[in-house]
């Protein structure tokens, strides 16, 4: 995912990236996601444009995330047009401090990546994509019927009495069994 500017050139390179289950656990280690059997890839071209470089591309496929209902995989698709603008960072011979990030200007933008060392970095802006494709509650399907509270049983799996049961000895059993209309 790393690419040295000065294997770019002036014509860019095209860029063809697989994100694999190791670099997602590595990059998105504060939450469960994996590739599905299709895969996840980037697709585009890395060209140089002004004083810095632009990405073109689209990252698409299907990533797999735990159900928020039954914890079951859930697959979620991925369609993301990508268009990142690199600039190089300026160093301290040119009156910009690299530490101060006050100090970078009225330049940084959502889609500017700053780099360093001749070498442009495209797992940062994977990895926001990929956390942007990931919804809040993502389920397996649309009928999921989740996890007992109770028992704690896969109720898409197993069938539970534990609601009727919890309903028969409460004072408010029947209201439960009564429907508004």
């Amino acid at each position: 995912m790393r690419y040295k500017i000065k294997d770019i050139g002036e014509a860019g390179i095209d860029v063809r990236v697989e994100v694999t289950a190791a670099w997602l656990a590595t990059a998105c280690a504060d939450i469960s996601v994996g590739p599905s059997h299709v895969g996840v890839m980037l697709d585009g071209r890395l060209e140089p444009a002004g004083e810095g470089y632009l990405l073109r591309g689209q990252l698409q496929g299907e990533l797999v995330v735990p159900c928020a209902r039954c914890l079951d995989p859930a697959p979620v698709a991925v369609a993301a047009p990508m268009a990142i603008s690199f600039l190089e960072k300026r160093d301290q011979r040119e009156g910009r401090d690299l530490r101060n990030p006050a100090d970078e200007g009225d330049d940084e933008q959502d889609d500017v990546v700053r780099f360093e060392h001749g070498v442009i970095d495209l797992g940062s802006p994977i990895r926001d994509e990929i956390l942007l494709a990931i919804p809040m509650s993502a389920i397996c399907r649309v009928d999921c019927a989740g996890i007992c509270p109770s028992c704690g049983r896969n109720r898409n799996l197993t069938r539970c009495d534990c609601e009727s049961r919890a309903n028969e000895g409460s004072r408010f059993g029947t209201l439960a069994k009564v429907r508004l209309q």
